[in-house]
């Protein structure tokens, strides 16, 4: 399933040197919004409205507020009783916000930092409970190396996959060689890697 990054993930915790630039939470009049570098980006309604479409269909929005959203989404303890009442004992998880980030950050630099930010969050948030929560990291291969070391770090925090764009640069495609180390790579470290449709 997936978490749902928390209002102030990355306007307190990312580097300093990009936090004036971080993704944040603005309250327009439709709804709460996901901005980054002046982009808006989703609405809350990604996580505010599971079960609607089985309950009050009618009452599914574009748009939403992050009260809205259930506590389950980004407070581990909470995530832990949503799965015990849907009689679930593990849960592989992936990210909401982060996911409008391959389209929107052109700043390869911002962007590396905003999935490392959200990497050591979804690290703490799994390891509460680390027998029943696993994470999936998200990973920028703008540059192969880096992304290849960011995988490697993200394992040692208990981290059991990764997510990578579709496509990758515009003038890139992952049949070059140059991503070869890569496959390698998520082979040795047993890393499953997954396609994310956006593309960046």
């Amino acid at each position: 399933s997936h978490v749902f990054e928390p209002p102030d993930l990355w306007t307190t915790r990312m580097e300093s040197k990009f936090r004036q630039r971080a993704p944040k939470i603005v309250r327009d009049e439709d709804g709460d919004w996901w901005y980054c570098e002046g982009q808006r980006g989703q609405s809350m309604s990604q996580g505010a409205q599971f079960g609607l479409r089985f309950d009050n269909p009618e009452k599914l929005t574009l748009t939403d507020r992050f009260e809205n959203v259930p506590k389950g989404g980004y407070i581990a303890s909470e995530h832990i009783k949503d799965l015990d009442k849907d009689g679930v004992y593990a849960d592989v998880l992936y990210p909401t916000a982060s996911l409008l980030f391959y389209m929107g950050v052109r700043d390869s630099q911002l962007l590396s930092s905003i999935f490392r930010t959200y990497n050591d969050w979804v690290a703490e948030f799994c390891s509460e409970y680390p027998d029943r929560l696993k994470g999936i990291a998200m990973i920028n291969l703008d540059n192969v190396q880096e992304g290849i070391a960011e995988i490697e770090r993200t394992r040692k925090m208990g981290l059991i996959g990764a997510m990578i764009s579709v496509y990758p640069q515009e003038d890139k495609s992952y049949y070059m060689p140059e991503y070869e180390p890569l496959w390698a790579a998520a082979q040795d470290m047993d890393v499953p890697l997954s396609l994310h449709v956006a593309t960046g």
